[in-house]
């Protein structure tokens, strides 16, 4: 049997992807094949090699030179793509390592809406991609299970699976894998058999539906494109956390992941620097010793993946971050623009109203009780030693900087609800001093956050998470005994939200990416034992 690698070429890429096909492999030859199905067709197929001449040393050279065995170096490896072009529809089968020229060209929807109208006999292993969540992407792998299974928020980027087919069934095996492409053993090496195989693929996804699958839909439209694109930036602009790094990566049906076993080059125009962590922290460092600014520069970075010390992939940095635009309820990912899909979002909705949201009128804050509170802090505090030789002026705008929105909050609740305040204790542990909650009550611990952004709001939830796992494990001493986890959100707004069931409606925010974090944040709470819950106040300016 021959393994095949199937990619759809995407329509309006079809150009580049010729293009740079051409300059990277040589073109050796085309022949013409009639259609077994449509004697009208006829189908084209190219081929193109890239059989790298040079020799490279080995990484591990030095445990031969111990014994003074030389070796002059290894072949990188060959690589075949055969390009198939049928009426105005182009497909590309890879051998090698070549589908690291064809992935970004692909029509990503193809292999999943094939995987829609397929019965599956075992699920093998699924890569599901939760965006903005702490483990963006996470594979799972099954034991005799033959449904797709997944949880709100996520969205699938890989399966792999036996399928169910007939008997008399012999085009290709029952293993197939689908990711951007489709992967699976077919019956025979030849171009006939690989013809029939991909009009069999379209024959399938000419039935109906067997699975809904939440993913994502394509934005083709250039000047929406540019809009988002001119909106993530001016985020980045403000804070370049609002972007994440991917730290897995699938490339057809491959995973490459972003730690110790690749390293990688950042370059812009002749300038170029090795790194091994694709981080924030490297890129914005890249940036700052060679006069490179965010607005200009950010997106059209390059970066070089190396995997075992041989350069795979060269990439934009703007395929290679996620981002969610929550006001237009898009979604970069691997360089395209995508807006959820009626699954993904439903799902997600279903995640966020399982959670206990609670509302008390009596802790709302304002700009009023925020002044209030200063200016009592003022009159309290202004003869102190530490304001000595100040003005005014100057000793207001000291405490005005101490006590600042969320403080000030914090104590509130403390003075005059009966919470314990904990905000700015910091505990030590091994990775440094952590701030293990804002308040505590009644076996709850709270981490509190104010503002009107998800960016700015999801961070709290982060902070949950990381001081509820410190708190599991017993990192900490004479903490008092907690049994529930509850992330404290004090909206900017006045308008308050629907209630639905009687408590205020989350999901009916426009925040996609704090959404897909109380999702994660939610379950983390869960496996780790505590009960999750949501309190919600608004500042009424």
């Amino acid at each position: 049997m021959g393994q095949i690698n199937l990619y759809k070429i995407d329509e309006n890429k079809k150009d580049d992807f010729l293009n740079k096909l051409t300059e990277k492999f040589e073109f050796i030859g085309e022949q013409d094949y009639n259609s077994m199905e449509n004697e009208k067709i006829v189908y084209t197929v190219g081929t193109y090699v890239n059989i790298p001449e040079e020799r490279k040393p080995l990484e591990w050279q030095w445990i031969l030179d111990e014994y003074d065995y030389e070796i002059e170096g290894v072949m990188a490896s060959p690589r075949a793509v055969l390009v198939i072009e049928g009426g105005t529809v182009t497909y590309a089968v890879t051998y090698g390592l070549s589908y690291f020229a064809v992935d970004k060209y692909c029509d990503i929807d193809f292999a999943f809406d094939f995987a829609r109208r397929i019965s599956f006999k075992q699920i093998k292993t699924t890569t599901l991609t939760a965006p903005n969540a702490q483990r963006n992407k996470m594979i799972n792998v099954y034991l005799n299970y033959r449904e797709l299974s997944f949880d709100s928020g996520e969205s699938y980027a890989k399966i792999k699976a036996k399928m169910t087919i007939e008997k008399e069934f012999t085009l290709h095996g029952e293993l197939v894998e689908i990711g951007h492409s489709i992967k699976t053993q077919l019956s025979e090496n030849s171009v006939d058999c690989i013809l029939r195989f991909i009009e069999y693929v379209e024959s399938v996804r000419a039935r109906e539906e067997l699975h809904k699958i939440p993913v994502f839909s394509k934005i083709k439209d250039e000047k929406i494109i540019q809009e988002l694109d001119h909106r993530l930036i001016e985020k980045i602009e403000e804070n370049i956390e609002c972007i994440n790094i991917s730290e897995l990566d699938i490339i057809g049906a491959t995973e490459i992941f972003n730690s110790n076993d690749a390293s990688f080059t950042l370059k812009y125009g002749k300038k170029h620097k090795d790194i091994q962590e694709l981080t924030k922290d490297n890129i914005l460092k890249f940036m700052d010793e060679n006069g490179l600014k965010i607005k200009n520069n950010f997106l059209d970075l390059k970066v070089v993946s190396n995997k075992n010390g041989e350069p795979v992939c060269t990439d934009v940095m703007k395929r290679l971050i996620d981002f969610t635009d929550d006001d237009k309820r898009c979604l970069l990912l691997k360089g395209e623009w995508y807006s959820f899909n009626d699954d993904y979002v439903q799902y997600l909705q279903d995640s966020i109203a399982e959670l206990e949201v609670i509302y008390d009128p009596k802790y709302d804050f304002s700009n009023k009780k925020l002044s209030d509170y200063v200016n009592r802090k003022y009159r309290e505090e202004k003869d102190g030693v530490e304001y000595e030789g100040l003005t005014t002026e100057e000793i207001k705008r000291k405490i005005k900087d101490k006590y600042y929105a969320e403080r000030v909050f914090n104590n509130i609740l403390s003075e005059q609800f009966g919470f314990e305040n904990h905000d700015r204790d910091d505990d030590e542990t091994g990775a440094g001093k952590i701030e293990l909650m804002d308040l505590y009550k009644d076996g709850t611990m709270y981490a509190v956050k104010i503002g009107n952004s998800s960016a700015k709001l999801s961070y709290v939830v982060e902070q949950s998470i990381s001081s509820t796992r410190m708190y599991k494990h017993h990192l900490f001493p004479d903490m008092p005994k907690v049994e529930s986890v509850a992330v404290w959100i004090v909206l900017k707004r006045r308008t308050h939200l629907p209630d639905v069931n009687g408590k205020p409606d989350i999901s009916s925010l426009k925040m996609i990416m704090l959404k897909n974090r109380l999702d994660a944040w939610k379950k983390e709470v869960r496996i780790l034992g505590y009960t999750p819950i949501v309190y919600l106040n608004y500042w009424e300016k």
